[in-house]
């Protein structure tokens, strides 16, 4: 087994993540209605599918946050990777007055599994990654019911897998630039629907590129 196939799924469980919980600056629903929002998403890569859900807590301006779970299934491999994540970000205009948003911000995923029979003992696999960045976007009105939100990431990622046998364990790290890009469709005050992508440049994974569906709901006061 390699650990590219492992590593290279953590993005795509990390899309999941920052898909379910957004701002506009991130192509999805504002808190300006409802300050809390409730979301899923499918992430899928050369060698995985992922699929999480998640809630996120803030307000239209200022610091939001957000949590969510997710699985993520192996070609080749049996059994499937339980993912938990969490992220913080700060949601303010470019500039006074300006559609546009701007939010820094950062997330923490853990990935355990899947487990593999090995000889006469289980191989147990696990990740952890950490992201530090920003991103940009704003609204641009389609119809009086429908808008485009078109966004913009780039940040910092760390992941370290671990694959551990019996009493012996291997650890592997990559570093790399986090590249995203989509455009959320908000359909009603309350409903987005987000395809994205996010390409994970300068890193030593097979799955660097990842395509991301997401739908993100704004709960009633």
């Amino acid at each position: 087994m390699k650990f590219g196939n492992i590593v290279g799924a953590v993005a795509g469980v990390a899309l999941c993540a920052n898909a379910a919980a957004a701002q506009v600056c991130q192509g999805d629903l504002s808190f300006r209605n409802s300050s809390t929002h409730i979301g899923a998403a499918l992430a899928v890569s050369n060698n995985t599918t992922s699929f999480g859900g998640g809630a996120t807590f803030g307000h239209r301006q200022g610091v939001y946050a957000g949590g969510s779970v997710g699985m993520a299934s192996y070609d080749g491999i049996n059994g499937n990777a339980v993912a938990v994540g969490g992220g913080i970000g700060y949601a303010m205009p470019l500039q006074q007055k300006s559609a546009w948003q701007l939010c820094p911000g950062a997330t923490l995923g853990f990935s355990f599994g899947p487990s593999q029979t090995v000889g006469g003992g289980t191989l147990h696999l696990s990740t952890q990654t950490a992201t530090v960045g920003a991103s940009i976007g704003t609204s641009v009105p389609l119809t009086k019911t429908v808008s485009i939100l078109p966004f913009g990431s780039a940040s910092f990622g760390y992941t370290r897998a671990t694959a551990k046998l019996n009493a012996n364990s291997t650890t592997n790290t990559d570093s790399y630039l986090l590249l995203g890009m989509g455009a959320g469709f908000q359909l009603t005050p309350s409903l987005v629907l987000r395809p994205a992508f996010s390409l994970a440049a300068g890193a030593d994974l097979i799955d660097d590129t990842t395509f991301g569906l997401s739908v993100t709901f704004a709960l009633p006061h």
